[in-house]
Order: structure tokens, then C-alpha cells, then sequence
């Protein structure tokens, strides 16, 4: 009977040919899916925000003569800014325009042609000295247009900002930690504790909801509301995990809602401007006492 031998060298020719074809598994890293940073997201809040100006400057009707010009250097104290900006991360995108018109023709054309679904909220006038000026500012949800319309000797100058709000996005390690299974609510006069999952999940829900304080605003806040109501995040065992601190009113960047969790600060929270506070939602399906009165919803100043 005879024996076939292969040399060594033959024999590690073939292993190699054998695993030629296969690929190295991936390493656990590389397979799991990269989570855009709060900075490419916000990139991307505020690019979609600029598209959004740009198409409502471009639906703005001008008076027929009216023609494209660049911004003027004299006037420069009424033109420099159109109406008043809102408190938040905005986008400003502003054009000029001539038209051999007296300012009240101007200001009449302009009244009779607004944006679809835009409301006036602001309008003043300055007549006390030349130039004279009217300002109309309109608003439909996070979207505002701001118009001045400056009367001089033989024209009248506009100046058009199309503004639109976008929100800073809120890092996904600054939520209300999985495993709370219990919240305790105190304030002046109330105690509460909610162990009800259906009740537990929908605060939290809306907790983690709630836009950060946006970064780089300033705002001069003479008088605050302290918080009273305090909200404590609980696991199955009783340990707190995480708490919540709220003023008994809108929550805005004068009266922001501290939040902590395992005793680390975290960025401070405000309410969304224009719906219900955070602290009036928990005290209707809590059934309880914790807000005052409040009639501002701060869009304007």
C-alpha cells in the first residue's frame, strides 16, 4: 500500500488557499451603530431652521415697484433690527427692499397682503421724529416675520426678517434613569408618592421630554420664582436616583427646573414654550395642588 506525503511547505499552501475566501468577524465596536453627538444634531436642527427662513422670506409679497437692495448705512439705528427677537435658538434671515412710495401706502399694501396663517402680535409706530417707522411683527407657531418700513423724502426703505425657533437637542444620558419605579412629588402643602407604572411612565415620559435651557442665551432676570416642588426619582429598593427641583410656574430660563441624577448636576430644564407647564400637567393627573397662577408663556419678550 503506498503513502501520500505532501512537504511542509505544499501543506501550508493549501490551509492558506482554504481561509482565503473568509472575512475577519467584525469587531463589537465597529458593529454597533454610531449615535450622532448633541453638537451634529443641533448642526442639523439649525440647518433644517434655515431652509425654513429661507422659504418663508421667499413668500413675503413686496409692493409691485418695489426693488432688491442692499442694506442701507444711513438709518442704520431703526434698520439694524427688525421688531423683537424671540428668547431661544433662532434663525435670522433678512433682505431689503426700495419702492417710490410714501410710507402709509406702504404700511396699507402691507396689511392687506400678509402670510397665510400668520397673526399680528406686535405693531408700534415712531412718529415723534423723522424717519418715520412701522414696525408689524406676525407669528404662526415657531415662525415669525418681522417687518419695519422706514418713511424718507422720496421712498419708503423695508426691511424683512424671517426668524424660526429651533430647540437644542438634550443628550440621551440626561433622562430620568430606566430603573425608577417610584416618584415622590413635595411641595409647600403636598406630598405624594406615585408607585402607579401607568403614572410613573407617563412624568417621566414627559420629563424626558423637556428641551435643555438654550445655550449662549443671556437674559436679565431681576426677579425669579424659587422652586417648591420637588421631584424625587426612586428605584423598586427605595434608593433615590435621580431628583427634580421646579418653580410653581412656567419654567423658563429665569425660573429653570434643576435636575440631578446619582447627585451630578445636569443641565437645567425649561417648559416648551406655548403648551401647558411640565408641573401643570403632573398636578392634573396627580390631582393635586402645585402650581400658582401664571399668565405669561414668554414667546416675546
Amino acid at each position: 500500500m503506498k503513502r501520500w506525503s505532501l512537504p511542509a511547505s505544499a501543506l501550508v499552501l493549501v490551509l492558506i488557499a482554504c481561509g482565503a475566501g473568509t472575512k475577519p468577524a467584525p469587531r463589537v465596536t465597529a458593529a454597533k451603530a454610531r449615535v450622532p453627538s448633541v453638537r451634529v444634531i443641533a448642526a442639523g436642527r439649525e440647518r433644517t431652521a434655515r431652509r425654513e427662513a429661507k422659504k418663508l422670506l421667499q413668500e413675503f409679497v413686496a409692493p409691485r415697484e418695489a426693488r432688491r437692495i442692499r442694506e442701507p448705512r444711513n438709518y442704520a439705528g431703526v434698520l439694524r433690527q427688525s421688531g423683537p427677537q424671540p428668547i431661544g435658538e433662532l434663525v435670522d434671515i433678512h433682505r431689503y427692499w426700495s419702492v417710490r412710495k410714501p410710507l402709509k401706502a406702504v404700511t396699507r399694501f402691507l396689511r392687506v397682503h400678509p402670510l397665510r396663517g400668520f397673526e399680528q402680535s406686535v405693531a408700534s409706530r415712531g412718529t415723534q421724529k423723522p424717519p418715520h417707522y412701522v414696525v408689524m411683527s406676525t407669528r404662526a407657531g415657531d415662525r415669525y416675520l418681522n417687518v419695519t418700513s422706514v418713511g424718507l423724502p422720496r421712498r419708503t426703505v423695508i426691511r424683512v426678517d424671517a426668524q424660526v425657533e429651533w430647540v437644542y437637542p438634550r443628550s440621551p444620558r440626561e433622562k430620568v434613569p430606566a430603573p425608577t419605579s417610584e416618584i415622590d412629588v413635595h411641595a409647600p402643602r403636598v406630598s405624594v408618592d406615585v408607585t402607579s407604572p401607568a403614572k410613573v411612565a407617563r412624568i417621566i415620559r414627559w420629563f424626558d421630554a423637556l428641551p435643555i435651557a438654550p445655550p449662549g442665551i443671556v437674559v436679565s432676570c431681576p426677579l425669579g420664582v424659587p422652586p417648591n416642588i420637588t421631584l424625587t426619582f426612586r428605584n423598586a429598593r427605595g434608593d433615590r436616583l435621580a431628583q427634580a427641583k421646579l418653580p410653581p410656574s412656567f419654567a423658563w430660563i429665569c425660573d429653570s427646573i434643576s435636575f440631578t441624577i446619582g447627585g451630578k448636576q445636569q443641565k437645567p430644564l425649561i417648559d416648551r414654550v406655548r403648551r401647558p407647564s411640565f408641573a401643570l400637567r403632573v398636578q392634573g393627573l396627580l390631582g393635586i395642588h402645585l402650581v400658582q397662577r401664571h399668565r405669561y408663556r414668554w414667546s416675546y419678550p
